[in-house]
């Protein structure tokens, strides 16, 4: 376990091995969403804001800067514990229902995505995808509903050694709809989460 005594030390010692942070709004020198922003291209691992300063807004910034929980001082151990381990099972989940379907046919709508062939189709029209285009639709596919912010979709389609901005996430789902539209097939499933991130609804 590492501790830092202020923003400036906090960026300094997050690094791709850490499990783990805890962050709050109010530190000297560099504010927890500052420091949260600097690091989120490089770590992967949950970030937790634990502060006083709970208002919406708050909230909101946290999360649209690759937060993953917040909570409102004063609080219990029982509390902070039950939401890390929320965290790795939410993890854990995803990367287990990804790996499943990494060995499977999904068919929604006449869409059809074949994992062991890489290939996407629509009325019998294979349509191009590049490698983290098709990586990141089926990572949707995987759990229809789930809302995936930014850096979870980076981090489950360029891993920890990936090389790029979080921020090409955007791009990647602009090229995805670009190309499912091209090919006749409607846009509404792929939906974008203001705020968060995007998600899958097959309704």
């Amino acid at each position: 376990m590492s501790e830092a005594r202020d923003g400036k030390e906090a960026v300094e010692k997050a690094g791709e091995n850490t499990d783990l942070i805890l962050l709050d709004i109010m530190m000297p020198g560099i504010d927890g969403l500052e420091v949260c922003k600097q690091i989120r291209n490089r770590v992967v691992c949950p970030i937790i804001f634990i502060s006083a300063a709970s208002s919406d807004m708050n909230k909101m910034k946290v999360f649209s800067l690759g937060g993953d929980d917040f909570i409102s001082k004063p609080f219990s151990l029982r509390e902070l514990m039950y939401k890390i381990d929320a965290l790795f099972k939410m993890k854990e989940r995803l990367l287990q229902n990804y790996e499943e379907n990494k060995r499977k046919r999904m068919i929604i709508d006449d869409l059809i995505v074949d994992i062991s062939s890489r290939e996407i189709m629509y009325n019998k029209q294979v349509i191009p995808f590049t490698k983290k285009e098709f990586d990141l639709l089926v990572l949707l596919l995987s759990s229809p509903k789930q809302v995936f912010t930014k850096d979870q979709i980076y981090e489950n389609i360029s891993g920890i050694d990936g090389k790029g901005d979080v921020n090409s996430i955007v791009e990647h789902v602009k090229n995805i709809r670009h190309k499912l539209a091209s090919a006749g097939f409607p846009n509404n499933h792929l939906q974008t989460v203001w705020g968060i991130g995007y998600q899958w609804n097959n309704q």
